[in-house]
């Protein structure tokens, strides 16, 4: 074996800390960011967080907009760039949600009600008070009675006595222990508490989800319209007695990156600044760099100054990046702006080249942001709509596609659905090309049962 000594030259790409720092930022959610930024600022005392003060606003009309990179400044603490309304000037900059008080959970309104009944006596008020923290996220009760007793070291008897006390608080249906006795215990505090409708609840709930109304008025013996009208009343009655309550929980909310504004003939976009905090550099601190009276913490302070630095520019970075995209997406989808028309095809891959950016760009930009139009906020991602073939080898968007469909079923005999095959023929007529298979997808997707199941539920 003979040992020899090779010069090779390659490339590789090395991603730098703030090459990362950077990536991550851009595909971070506005609620991700804010978080992200408040945690950074508890590291480096150069980063100073501030209340957003919005003094003007200063949409840019599509028109105006230039889609190449400007150099924005970090500090637009001044700029209201968004203030949620079409008019522009924030009425007030103080945060009143901070005063709120927590509100009430499940349990503590249950618990609250039993605390009212003064001919509770306190064995009984203790039986009750432990049955209600056995109640799970839905209000139901899942713990076999006999084991509860055991803890509790009474007497079933005892313990469904606590049980029957707990089962007449509000709302109605609480305490069950399966589904058929929640709507019966509801059923029982309505007006509508008849032989036929406890009947269905206790027999005929499969019959009632398959849509089946034929086999439910052979089986409670009686007529098919009056089998539909006690099948309406069970479907009014809340299968879930703590929904609406508080439970405690964290709720992933949805911040805009920007709101899409018409006026008029012009489209203006409206970039939200309260997304994030904003972030400067402390000045108190930047006068320490350099000064002599601190030589030793020299090195720690250009470290930090220098990491705020990066993240800052990063953070310009992002709202350069999303904001150059918005301009490109909206003149791309300028008919579904100002018009209300359909969304024309348009896939990352050709955003990516107009803005003369990486796919990977687009993707990590568009990840996870929310805009608002129209008084809706929807995910940015919604904009981008894949290509269907069309008569004339011209292309619709797959939105299109779907709204025909819609119109298509609209339209039809209630009493003979279209299939899905009749529906790919009326498609192809409009000029729409795509497969039996593609319209199952799409019709799913809509929310539409299939033909059979439309034809059922209009008898």
């Amino acid at each position: 074996m003979q040992m020899k000594q090779n010069l090779e030259q390659t490339q590789k790409l090395v991603l730098t800390q703030m090459m990362r720092q950077s990536l991550q930022c851009l595909q971070m959610s506005a609620p991700e960011l804010q978080s992200y930024l408040e945690e950074a600022s508890l590291s480096n005392p150069f980063l100073e967080i501030r209340d957003f003060q919005p003094e003007t606003s200063q949409a840019v009309p599509l028109e105006n907009s230039p889609l190449a990179k400007e150099n924005f400044p970090v500090d637009r603490g001044e700029q209201n760039l968004w203030t949620g309304t079409a008019g522009g000037r924030a009425e007030s900059t103080a945060d009143f949600t901070s005063y709120l008080s927590r509100p009430q959970t499940f349990t503590e309104y249950l618990n609250s009600q039993l605390g009212q009944m003064p001919s509770l006596y306190e064995p009984m008020l203790s039986e009750c008070l432990y049955l209600v923290g056995c109640l799970n996220s839905s209000g139901y009760l899942d713990f076999p009675l006999e084991e509860i007793a055991q803890d509790l070291q009474i007497s079933l008897f005892d313990a469904e006595q606590a049980l029957y006390v707990v089962q007449s608080l509000d709302p109605p249906g609480v305490g069950a222990r399966s589904l058929s006795e929640c709507l019966l215990l509801q059923l029982a505090q309505s007006r509508h508490f008849s032989e036929v409708n406890i009947h269905l609840i206790q027999s005929g709930l499969p019959l009632l989800a398959e849509g089946d109304y034929a086999g439910l008025a052979k089986l409670l013996h009686v007529r098919q319209t009056e089998a539909q009208c006690a099948a309406e009343v069970i479907r009014s009655l809340n299968p879930i007695p703590s929904r609406g309550f508080y439970t405690e929980t964290k709720i992933a909310y949805v911040l805009p990156e920007a709101a899409i504004v018409r006026t008029h003939d012009q489209i203006e976009i409206e970039m939200n600044e309260r997304a994030y905090p904003h972030t400067t550099l402390n000045k108190d601190y930047c006068a320490l760099v350099g000064s002599r009276e601190y030589q030793e913490e020299q090195a720690y302070l250009k470290e930090k100054l220098a990491e705020a630095k990066s993240l800052l520019t990063n953070v310009q970075d992002r709202y350069d990046t999303l904001y150059r995209l918005l301009c490109t997406v909206v003149e791309n989808q300028k008919e579904y702006f100002l018009h209300d028309g359909n969304l024309q095809p348009m896939t990352m891959k050709q955003l990516a080249e107009q803005l003369q950016v990486n796919i990977s760009t687009v993707s990590r930009t568009v990840k996870d942001k929310y805009i608002q139009f129209n008084g809706k906020v929807f995910p940015l991602r919604k904009l981008f709509t894949v290509p269907v073939m069309a008569a004339g080898g011209q292309t619709v968007s797959a939105g299109a596609a779907r709204q025909k469909i819609r119109c298509c079923i609209a339209a039809e005999d209630p009493h003979k659905p279209l299939s899905d095959e009749a529906l790919v023929e009326a498609l192809t007529v409009s000029g729409i090309l795509i497969s039996r298979r593609t319209v199952a997808k799409y019709r799913s997707e809509l929310g539409i049962p299939s033909a059979c199941e439309r034809k059922r539920s209009a008898r």
